[in-house]
């Protein structure tokens, strides 16, 4: 057995933190308290031992965007999200025409064929182009003139191509064709998300009860209380609160969800079924200060203002240039959340999401994904199964 054993550690369990150590055999988590020898050995001298973050909605990093659609930039991406201690990632693609598209899907393809970092990313994730256009608020930095309604001829064939590499779709449910959309993810196991959508709260509720079962970037791009004309109206976010099993995502960067509303989701959703991304794109894990959101061919011009990306003319939030160790530094330092609620944002609550029983959590029989951090949540190491980073 090729073991490693981690020793002096806070260890973030999902319930406490408590000074032990963890044996790792053959990429699984094997003991926790072990006193003995191994092949192996970290000190971690008191420092955190969390969880590695799972990202379920993550654009690019290190310079590149899945959007460039080479296994090249897959591998860049990929390997700059985990030198920051996300261990498992949904490569995200954004609203394009099929044949970007599909040439996203195709490059992920080889990029599992040849990458040895392929392992970190099970799927991959489209946001898009089946949002609504009705305003700046709901499209963002989605490119407005390549939005359309779902059209099963298009699904259908994007999803042949992906041949089961789709994990998660999103889409706004107000949309015509959205009946149609949900029950295709459905037949085809991918979760279904509400996203850039001018929904009303009836709307959303019939999209959830279509299928639709997580809300992407909550509070950002999508509905809630508003008047229009004459009328109040409730939206997404009011639907997603009546709606116990709806799951949610907000981006943890510190600038597109204030702490209060963090909180609220925290107090509402509960910890498990509130993940934290990033939503980083390619300036992610760099010093650029401009760059593409989406492909360097046909992208859309970002700026970096205040420590977020922006549209150049100010007008939206374009993505973040968070990692994932940022959104914890910024839970717990910034927001007051504790380092357990924290952890389980990053890692627990997006294993939940996808499905997975043996990611998110540091529990004998789990994958031995993990990070380690000092007290001043800097990144010590990285473990990924049998390698260290």
């Amino acid at each position: 057995m090729n073991s490693l054993l981690i020793k002096n550690a806070n260890v973030v369990f999902p319930d406490e933190v408590k000074l032990t150590s963890v044996l790792i055999g053959d990429g699984i988590i094997s003991a926790i308290g072990y006193q003995g020898k191994a092949d192996r050995e970290i000190d971690a001298k008191g420092n955190y031992l969390l969880a590695g973050f799972i990202d379920i909605h993550v654009h690019g990093g290190g310079g590149a965007d899945f959007m460039d659609a080479t296994p090249e930039a897959f591998e860049i991406a990929v390997k700059s999200h985990l030198e920051h201690g996300t261990t498992t990632l949904l490569p995200t693609a954004m609203t394009a025409i099929e044949s970007d598209l599909t040439d996203f899907l195709n490059a992920f393809k080889e990029f599992k064929s040849k990458s040895e970092y392929s392992a970190l990313t099970p799927g991959v994730h489209l946001e898009g182009p089946y949002f609504s256009g009705a305003n700046a608020k709901s499209s963002g930095a989605q490119p407005s003139g390549l939005l359309r309604l779902p059209d099963e001829a298009e699904m259908n064939r994007l999803l042949k191509v992906a041949d089961g590499d789709i994990l998660r779709w999103d889409a706004a449910p107000e949309l015509e064709g959205s009946e149609m959309f949900a029950r295709k993810c459905k037949e085809n196991n991918i979760i279904c998300s509400i996203a850039h959508s001018a929904a009303t709260s009836e709307e959303a509720q019939k999209g959830i009860d279509n299928g639709f079962s997580h809300v992407t970037h909550f509070y950002n791009a999508v509905t809630t209380y508003r008047k229009e004309g004459q009328k109040v109206l409730a939206g997404v976010v009011e639907a997603t609160y009546l709606n116990e099993d709806v799951t949610v995502e907000l981006i943890c960067d510190g600038r597109h969800i204030p702490r209060d509303i963090l909180r609220l989701a925290l107090k509402i959703k509960g910890a498990e079924k509130v993940a934290a991304i990033t939503d980083g794109m390619r300036i992610a894990g760099t010093n650029m200060q401009n760059g593409k959101l989406g492909s360097l061919k046909n992208g859309t011009d970002v700026i970096v203002d205040d420590t977020v990306a922006k549209l150049p003319d100010m007008s939206s939030y374009a993505g973040s240039i968070a990692t994932m160790d940022r959104c914890l530094k910024v839970l717990v330092k910034d927001y007051g959340i504790n380092i357990v609620t924290a952890s389980k944002m990053l890692s627990k609550a997006p294993s939940n999401i996808l499905g997975f029983d043996n990611k998110g959590s540091i529990e004998i029989g789990k994958d031995a994904d993990l990070v380690v951090f000092d007290n001043d949540f800097k990144l010590r190491n990285v473990i990924v199964k049998s390698f260290i980073q």
